[in-house]
């Protein structure tokens, strides 16, 4: 029990969410709307970017939109508010309205006129028969006589908090840029400074972060919030692994927030998860959604559930466009997820205590663990809107050694986790093979038997150097080296089959496949024909013999050759594998099942790290063993 679990604090403001205005042009939309009060008017030209708006005369302000507007419905299911205020701060007479907006319709719960001579605390009618109700609340200002002035506003309640030391926690490699990009965003704005206990940034990559000519100024300014800790690189997982830790030592903290160094991240998320957090009524933990970074109004991901029958992701909302009002009540419904990725995923401390740290992974899957240890533990994550980070989105990672570690980590998180056994593992493997062998992607069906391999040889894995580990999958690479060729060139068009349409069809294309790439002969110098990467499947390839993938993300485009000796040779790979997964997939699986308490504890952590183990001081022993007793002491260490 840590911190998080402080007494609460004597009913007073909280603020849940401020109004944000000062950002990019080109992220309006999601900020705040400028429209004429006559619907039969002229477009107005927009005020000047800034932390005040001037609204001219026959105006309406809006602020329906996804940063903005106060999914209060999805707050009052995690959270114990009070009641609801809208504080403005606007200079000039106008009318207010607010509006609950739910799936199921809006209403109009507030129109009063503002004199604006004065800041204004305006209570918001909170009835409700029904839970869906809440809904989420928007307004907006409208101007008659003359302009007006918005200086500011925010959501704010009456409640009881508790005390809550944020920790962000960033793991970086060789990517200053991005990472001084987001440490100016956050130092940049006071609030949401203050609210930090401290932001830890785990630097990886190459040496002299702290002397970086774009970090060293911040450091400078802030030398109590900012911390770089410097470290070999353990990959992801090690990199969060250390922050985590690093929060744990410190007294000021209670929660942890992982977050991606190459995000653009609006900073109040974190000003709103340090809200959220002291208002919780459980130890849930929060995600922030995923916007794609290449389309910055769409939602990429906002949690994720597993398909346990064929481990497929599902991302909840991916691509629903947030600039759009009328798609805001759909974020209303509290979907469940499996897990929040760790582009902004919060948590008490207290967790780590109860249920231990991640498991040390390296990269890709360390997420899905944790979030189904925490989904199984009955504290499954909230994805929240109005939480954000603009991300990289996944499509422009397609194809690389990646797959290695999404396939050897998603077996152990079935092992842990999904109860599958070893008849489903040994089905998805060969079905995952047979899609890439059939596509021609030898080097990714290479990476999945690389990784049920590593998978069959046992937790004892993890002990292993990760970076010797990542350098011995370079071999594979060079045996299936990656071709493309110029967008530029015109090539030929591919027509796709269409799909079978029965099963009996689906099973004739499948023997035509096997029977095409095991026999027919390769033809090295067949001409490529371009697909669009959205058809590419191989029941739609027929006798196709080279292709070259038409992706929009992609400068040279790949390209992809069928060769029957290396069809051949995979097969005769995977087989035995495959059959050795059928034969020792339950003995394996308990193996991991059985280590699983030591790679999670902080003990071992310390020490795969090369960390001092911590000794805890005179009042944190005192505190636990009041709680625990002396005798678990030592056993909640290990």
């Amino acid at each position: 029990m840590r911190k998080a679990e402080a007494p609460l604090d004597a009913v007073g403001e909280v603020t849940l969410q401020r109004v944000v205005v000062d950002r990019p042009v080109t992220l309006r939309p999601l900020y705040w709307t400028l429209q004429p009060l006559s619907p039969a008017a002229p477009p107005l030209d927009g005020p000047e970017p800034g932390p005040l708006l001037r609204v001219p005369a026959g105006a309406v302000l809006g602020f329906n939109t996804y940063f903005n507007a106060f999914f209060e419905g999805n707050w009052r299911e995690h959270a114990a508010l009070g009641p609801i205020f809208l504080r403005l701060d606007v200079v000039g007479a106008c009318t207010l309205r607010v509006t609950r907006r739910t799936p199921m319709g809006d209403t109009l719960v507030l129109e009063q006129r503002l004199r604006g001579d004065a800041p204004a605390r305006v209570a918001i009618p909170g009835r409700a028969i029904n839970f869906r109700e809440h809904g989420l609340l928007a307004f907006s200002l409208s101007t008659h006589g003359g302009p007006a002035e918005f200086r500011g506003g925010a959501w704010v309640t009456e409640a009881a908090a508790r005390p809550v030391g944020l920790a962000a926690v960033f793991c970086t490699f060789n990517r200053e840029a991005d990472i001084a990009a987001v440490l100016a965003a956050i130092t940049a704005e006071g609030p949401v400074l203050s609210r930090m206990a401290r932001i830890h940034v785990v630097n990886q990559g190459r040496p002299g972060l702290a002397e970086h000519p774009a970090i060293a100024p911040i450091l400078a300014r802030h030398p109590g919030k900012l911390r770089i800790i410097d470290q070999a690189n353990f990959g992801g997982a090690g990199g969060f692994g250390r922050g985590i830790l690093a929060a744990i030592d410190d007294p000021a903290a209670t929660h942890a927030v992982l977050l991606d160094d190459d995000i653009r991240i609006e900073p109040d998320s974190l000003l709103r998860m340090a809200a959220f957090f002291a208002l919780a009524t459980g130890e849930t933990p929060l995600g922030g959604h995923m916007l794609d970074m290449v389309q910055p109004m769409n939602v990429y991901e906002a949690g994720a559930v597993i398909r346990d029958q064929n481990w497929s992701f599902h991302p909840q909302h991916h691509g629903l466009d947030v600039s759009d009002p009328d798609n805001l009540p759909g974020l209303v419904a509290s979907r469940a997820i499996h897990f929040n990725g760790w582009w902004c995923l919060g948590f008490p401390l207290s967790l780590v205590e109860r249920l231990g740290m991640p498991l040390p992974v390296f990269i890709r899957g360390d997420d899905v663990e944790f979030g189904l240890r925490l989904y199984n533990a009955g504290l499954p994550a909230v994805a929240m809107p109005g939480l954000g980070v603009w991300h990289e989105p996944f499509y422009l990672k397609l194809g690389g050694w990646q797959l290695y570690y999404e396939t050897r980590n998603m077996l152990v998180a079935a092992a842990l986790h999904l109860g599958t056994g070893p008849r489903g593992m040994a089905s998805r493997m060969a079905r995952a093979l047979l899609i890439h062998l059939l596509t021609f992607r030898y080097y990714q069906a290479a990476l999945i038997l690389r990784a049920v391999a590593d998978f069959l040889r046992g937790p004892g894995i993890l002990d292993r150097a990760p970076a010797a580990l990542h350098a011995s999958l370079s071999p594979i690479r060079d045996r299936f080296p990656a071709q493309s060729i110029p967008r530029a060139v015109v090539l030929a068009e591919h027509r796709p089959l269409d799909p079978p349409r029965s099963r009996l069809a689906w099973l004739g294309r499948l023997a035509r496949g096997l029977a095409g790439n095991a026999l027919r002969r390769t033809a090295a110098g067949a001409p490529p024909r371009r697909l669009d990467v959205a058809a590419l499947g191989w029941t739609r390839l027929g006798r196709m013999d080279c292709i070259v993938l038409e992706t929009w993300w992609d400068r040279d485009l790949p390209v992809l050759r069928r060769s029957r000796e290396d069809f051949r040779a995979l097969v005769g790979e995977a087989i035995p594998l495959l059959r050795r997964l059928l034969r020792e997939g339950q003995a394996v699986s308990a193996l991991w099942r059985e280590a699983f308490p030591r790679h999670r504890s902080t003990r071992f952590w310390r020490d795969y790290l090369g960390m001092p183990p911590a000794e805890p001081s005179a009042a944190e022993r005192a505190a636990f063993e009041a709680r625990h007793g002396a005798a678990t002491l030592h056993a909640a260490a290990e």
